[in-house]
């Protein structure tokens, strides 16, 4: 991946250019390799059944914003993945899937559109980007603390008044990526959803969202849902639209 710097502007043509080259479909196919490898056949079948009632959302890039959600070394190669033990290398292969998938459209972007990060509050190590976003951002590059699991707090952090900014310049529509789908991503995209209410529209691209491979499995914990589908249930019940993924336009 080249370095593009997020503040280096590209002509229009070039930027949709880029994005028409994002392989969608390759990406699924690596997603569902992914858990056949590590999860199993059921838990690749099960998630493929799941994108398959969701909707490929076609929206203007000059129109609408992106935000991804700490997309960090500590989920990929830092602490966060240290803790869960043994399995860490393969439990995070959905993750670094995701980051790969939302490093490639801010690439393709290049510094044209509005894009966001956030950042948890990780120790020196882990608290830097991923390697795939450090290949393609400024060191300086702004981004939202966000200490617990919504980009809304603390309400100091300054994603409020950024986004009023958005609406006050025609965009009402905030994608969203990152990491985790059952976590951070769920409870950022419900809790902006419902405090910009009709004012913005929340979209949850499931392609740049990822999550730990043992939170695609069934479990009882979500009456017979994996915790991803129960995240994407509340999410669309919160008004929501979780989408397969979005074809830029």
């Amino acid at each position: 991946m080249q370095k593009a710097p997020i503040n280096e502007l590209m002509s229009a043509k070039t930027a949709v250019h880029n994005l028409n080259k994002i392989d969608h479909s390759g990406n699924i196919n690596k997603a569902f390799k992914i858990l056949n490898h590590t999860a199993g056949a059921y838990c690749a079948r099960r998630y493929a059944d799941l994108l398959n009632t969701l909707a490929i959302d076609r929206l203007d890039a000059d129109d609408t914003a992106l935000l991804i959600i700490d997309p960090q070394k500590s989920f990929t190669q830092g602490v966060w993945m240290r803790s869960i033990g043994r399995q860490a290398q393969q439990d995070v292969a959905m993750l670094k899937l995701a980051f790969e998938n939302s490093a490639n459209l801010v690439n393709a972007f290049g510094g044209k559109k509005e894009v966001m990060f956030t950042r948890c509050p990780f120790p020196p190590g882990s608290y830097g980007w991923d390697r795939r976003f450090a290949e393609i951002l400024d060191a300086d590059q702004p981004y939202f603390i966000k200490p617990g699991n919504s980009v809304l707090f603390p309400p100091s952090n300054g994603f409020r008044e950024q986004i009023e900014r958005c609406l006050d310049n025609g965009i009402h529509t905030l994608v969203i990526g990152g990491c985790t789908l059952n976590s951070c991503v769920r409870v950022s995209s419900v809790e902006v959803q419902k405090y910009f209410q009709d004012r913005l529209q929340v979209v949850a691209d499931v392609s740049l969202c990822g999550a730990r491979v043992s939170n695609y499995a069934p479990s009882e914990t979500f009456g017979g849902l994996s915790a991803v589908e129960s995240a994407i249930r509340q999410m669309r019940d919160a008004g929501v639209r979780v989408v397969r993924y979005v074809a830029w336009q």
